[in-house]
């Protein structure tokens, strides 16, 4: 069988959810072996392990030696796509890097953003030009991810954790919304990274809401983290991988948005994004995410749970 190739390296979990409904659609399009090269931080091999139409998952990380040395690179992955034979390249990139590799790997169609970068709407510019590839328009970007059936449990996966403290919502606002929502039967997981800033985060809520059966997840992988999301009825923090793998597993997200772009949250049926009050809309550098009142998720907590819990 044929074989074709995919190239989307933004590093983010959320970024593998993001782009899965172009890859779906692309891998759906052609009866190839298609192979996906992204970064290990996406934990591409866990969120995409049941899609079917992806026979192999390479992280760009194994393929170079050096870091620094950028012309070794380009020949070390020359020479794994060389060796490969693709018919077919999609590059979800602005740059010559990607399509003089390609090029130099006699892929036949090379399919990009083009040389130049331009600034535009990463995710809306994926969509646009998968459709342009395509030659189809009616190409959706709600993001499915490919999982198990799991019993349903009372319990919340609360997102505490982000990739910058532009994007966290206090840790006091965490506090005082479980005490909000002040049901005993629930079980809150505490989703967030295995750094000391977010662990001790995490200790914090857990120490001062004894009574409350909160757990935390910071030692657990993403493998893991996805089968505790799956299990539960809501998704309620800020904007992160958790967050996108959340609504991909078909889970309702309350997103916290106060320093990002809502095409972050737009793309999805699942997701509900929170902004200021008295803000029209929120992007990179708002910096806002401390104006969310604990009230105004709240509310949609007793909407989202009257369809939940």
């Amino acid at each position: 069988m044929k074989k074709g190739l995919i190239i989307q390296t933004r590093p983010g979990v959320g970024d593998a959810c993001l782009f899965l409904p172009y890859i779906q659609e692309i891998t759906s399009s052609y009866n190839y072996h298609f192979t996906v090269i992204t970064k290990k931080r996406s934990s591409a091999k866990d969120v995409y392990e049941m899609e079917k139409k992806i026979s192999e998952i390479v992280y760009l990380e194994d393929l170079i030696s050096n870091k620094k040395n950028k012309i070794n690179q380009f020949f070390e992955i020359l020479k794994f796509i060389k060796k490969n034979n693709f018919e077919v390249v999609f590059i979800f990139h602005f740059g010559l890097f990607w399509n003089l590799i390609s090029k130099f790997s006699n892929i036949k169609s090379i399919y990009s953003y083009g040389f130049l970068k331009k600034n535009v709407d990463i995710y809306f510019n994926a969509l646009e030009c998968t459709k342009l590839w395509l030659k189809k328009n009616n190409i959706s970007s709600h993001c499915t991810i490919p999982y198990k059936t799991c019993e349903k449990k009372k319990q919340i996966i609360l997102g505490i954790g982000s990739s910058g403290p532009t994007k966290k919502w206090p840790t006091d606002s965490y506090i005082s919304l479980i005490k909000k929502i002040e049901n005993k039967n629930i079980e809150f997981y505490l989703a967030s990274g295995n750094n000391f800033e977010e662990k001790t985060i995490a200790d914090q809520i857990i120490n001062e809401l004894k009574g409350f059966n909160i757990k935390k997840l910071s030692n657990s992988s993403i493998k893991e983290i996805m089968k505790f999301i799956k299990e539960s009825l809501m998704y309620i923090g800020n904007d992160t991988g958790f967050m996108h793998l959340s609504a991909g597993l078909d889970i309702p997200s309350i997103g916290l948005f106060g320093d990002s772009p809502l095409s972050y949250a737009n793309y999805s049926k699942n997701i509900y994004p929170i902004i200021p009050d008295g803000f029209k809309t929120v992007s990179h550098n708002s910096r806002a995410i401390q104006k969310i009142s604990v009230d105004q998720v709240y509310l949609k907590y007793l909407e989202l749970s009257k369809k939940s819990l």
